[in-house]
This record gives C-alpha cells, sequence and structure tokens, in this order.
C-alpha cells in the first residue's frame, strides 16, 4: 500500500486536473458526434431496406405464423405414429397368440387323427390275423399230392372193385349170347398153350418216366423239392410232402393258440418280435428267390444265343 501511494504521489500527467477534465469531454463530444453520424446512416440503411422489402413483415409473420403451424402437425404427426406403433405391437401379440391357438389345436387334432390311424391300423392287423396263414402253402401241398398220386400207376385190383352193372338179356328160345373175351377161357374145347403175359397183373410194374414242363419245375422249387423224373420217385416224394403238410398244420396250431394273445399284444401296441423276425425272413427269401430269377433268365439268354449261333 505504501508503495501504491508513493507512486500516486510521484505520478505526474503533465497538465492540472481541470484541463484533463476538459480535453476528455472535448474527445467524448467528438465520439458522440461521429455515433450521432452512424446512427443516422443506420437509419437510413434502414428505411431502404424497409421500402426495399415492402410488405416483407407480414409475410415474415406468416411464415412464422405456418412454420408453428407446421411444428405442431409435426408433434401431432409424431404422436399419431406413436399411438399406431403401440396398436401395431397389441396387434401382432394378438395374431401372434391367435396363431400359437391355432398350432396348439391343430396339434391337438393332428395328435388325435394319429391315433384314429392306429387303432385302424390296429384294427386291420387285428383282422389279418383273423385269416388263417399259410393257406396258400397247404393248398399248394395238397394240388401236389393230388398231382404225384394221379401219376401213379393204378393196380388190376383197384379196377376189378369197380361196380360192374349186371345186363338182363332178353333171349329168344335157341339164342345164345356171346361172353365176354375175358370170361371165353373155359368154353375153349382145347385150352390155348400159351398166353400173353398181363401188364397189370402179377409181376414187378414198369417204371415210367413223368414229363414236365417250366410251370411244374417252378412249383416244386417253390416247395423246395426235385420234380420225380419216374413214378419210382413218387412215393419219396408223398412222404416228404405229408411232412411238410404236417408242419403247416402245426404252425396253424400254433397260431390258432397264440392269436387272442397276439390281438392284445396288438391293441395293447406291443411290437410283436416274431413277427418281425418273420418280416426278415420273408425278406431274405425274396432277396434269394429274386437272385434265382435273375440267373434263370441269364441262363435262357445263354441258351436263345447258343441256338442263334448253331442256326
Amino acid at each position: 500500500m505504501n508503495k501504491l501511494e508513493a507512486e500516486v504521489q510521484n505520478f505526474d500527467s503533465g497538465l492540472p486536473l481541470k484541463e484533463q477534465l476538459g480535453t476528455i469531454n472535448a474527445e467524448m463530444a467528438g465520439h458522440r458526434d461521429v455515433k450521432r453520424g452512424i446512427q443516422e446512416q443506420l437509419t437510413q440503411l434502414m428505411e431502404k431496406r424497409k421500402d426495399e422489402l415492402g410488405d416483407m413483415p407480414e409475410l415474415i409473420e406468416q411464415k412464422d405464423k405456418i412454420s408453428a403451424g407446421i411444428r405442431e402437425k409435426i408433434a401431432e404427426r409424431n404422436q399419431i405414429r406413436d399411438d399406431f406403433r403401440v396398436v401395431e405391437r397389441e396387434y401382432s401379440a394378438f395374431l401372434a397368440d391367435q396363431r400359437r391357438i391355432r398350432q396348439d389345436k391343430y396339434a391337438e387334432e393332428r395328435a388325435q387323427q394319429n391315433k384314429e390311424w392306429d387303432l385302424q391300423r390296429k384294427e386291420r392287423e387285428i383282422e389279418k390275423l383273423d385269416d388263417q396263414p399259410y393257406v396258400s402253402e397247404m393248398t399248394l401241398v395238397e394240388q401236389t399230392i393230388k398231382f404225384c398220386k394221379s401219376l401213379m400207376p393204378q393196380d388190376g385190383a383197384n379196377k376189378a372193385e369197380k361196380e360192374v352193372k349186371e345186363v338182363v338179356h332178353n333171349n329168344k328160345a335157341g339164342e345164345v349170347v356171346l361172353a365176354k373175351k375175358g370170361d371165353r377161357d373155359e368154353e375153349f374145347c382145347v385150352a390155348p398153350t400159351k398166353k400173353k403175359a398181363s401188364k397189370s397183373k402179377g409181376g414187378k410194374t414198369s417204371t415210367k418216366a413223368i414229363k414236365h414242363n417250366a410251370e411244374t419245375f417252378k412249383l416244386f422249387d417253390s416247395m423246395k423239392l426235385d420234380a420225380p423224373i419216374t413214378t419210382d420217385d413218387i412215393p419219396d416224394l408223398l412222404v416228404k410232402l405229408e411232412a411238410k403238410m404236417d408242419d403247416y398244420k402245426e404252425k396253424v396250431a400254433v397260431w390258432d393258440t397264440s392269436r387272442e394273445a397276439r390281438k392284445q399284444k396288438i391293441l395293447a401296441g406291443i411290437v410283436d418280435e416274431d413277427k418281425s423276425e418273420e418280416k426278415v425272413a420273408e425278406g431274405d427269401d425274396d432277396k434269394k428267390e429274386d437272385d434265382k430269377k435273375e440267373e434263370d433268365k441269364k441262363e435262357d439268354d445263354k441258351k436263345e444265343e447258343d441256338k442263334k449261333e448253331d442256326a
């Protein structure tokens, strides 16, 4: 503080204070004159600008009003858009709920339909169980037995057992009916010295060859048996056929006893392992049969080619 006081005391402006004040006032008056000149220029410029603009202030005022209306409409639009988005989200949620309800209903109907189809399938399987199995196989074996028996030679005793109708002849006096050829031996005056040996009476019957076609060979092959070539092969074949027939009868008996149990298993939805194994075995048999057919076809084609080469 002492230092500042010393500086003030030592300050010397060179003029008295009154003269300094007058100088400052003169400078302020000059500045005011300059300010008034600038203000006059500004007023002139504003009047000139006003003349140039004309009705522009009114237009500007209208513009401001329109801008305010636009801002209000924009705010209203934004509010409407927000409200629409809220309603849209609610509608999307409603559609999702309806879709889920339809899917649940479809799944329920599908499950019910699957149950009905499963029940119908089980009913069909149960109806199939009522059909006696091995009918075609037993029929084939039975027909084959009859076929083989028809190929056997007929015995003379069987022929003699046939019933012969007694014929009543109305002969006139002095007329005689000629006896049959087989009954004439006793009426000869001189018996013949030699008779022809009868093939059907006594002695060993001759072996007869059996003619087959492709169909009969195929039938015997389907039963996994060799076709008889001569009548001597028929007895052994009949034994095998009877054994096959007995085997099928045993299988039918087993089927008959286990039919009701298998029906209950089907209704309960239990898989029958024996049935699945039978299907697999049937598939293997079908495959073997197809392979055999293919080999037969190749062999037939080879024979045809050989015939063509020979020709």
